[in-house]
């Protein structure tokens, strides 16, 4: 450990198709995000914001998904695979999930509605 902290490890995550659709509110201002292929939703007052609180349930995903012993199957379910090892138990993995991000006009293209 070092200063207290546990040491941690980059785990690449190879996939193509993560896709993050994003649209700011023109009353609020404020930016809601969903990722589809990972069933995520994210929202920050600033682009930047819905950014980072989408790269923070995406690691939160594929961090408990390790933890239940569910991240193989899941990436493998979806054609993906890790670019790198995972790390030795006890050290901590932060995961590096690419990600593409698309902006729509309206909140209704988002999620479109279940007929």
């Amino acid at each position: 450990m070092l200063f207290g902290k546990k040491k941690a490890v980059i785990v690449k995550v190879e996939a193509t198709n993560i896709l993050w659709q994003g649209h700011q509110d023109p009353q609020t201002g404020t930016w809601v995000g969903v990722c589809k292929a990972l069933n995520l939703n994210a929202a920050g007052d600033t682009f930047q914001e819905l950014q980072a609180c989408a790269n923070d349930a995406m690691a939160l995903l594929f961090t408990d998904l390790l933890n239940e012993g569910e991240l193989a199957d899941f990436l493998r379910v979806n054609g993906w695979s890790l670019g790198t090892q995972l790390p030795a138990p006890g050290i901590r993995p932060l995961f590096d999930i690419p990600a593409d991000w698309n902006s729509k006009a309206r909140y209704e293209e988002l999620v479109p509605a279940v007929r």
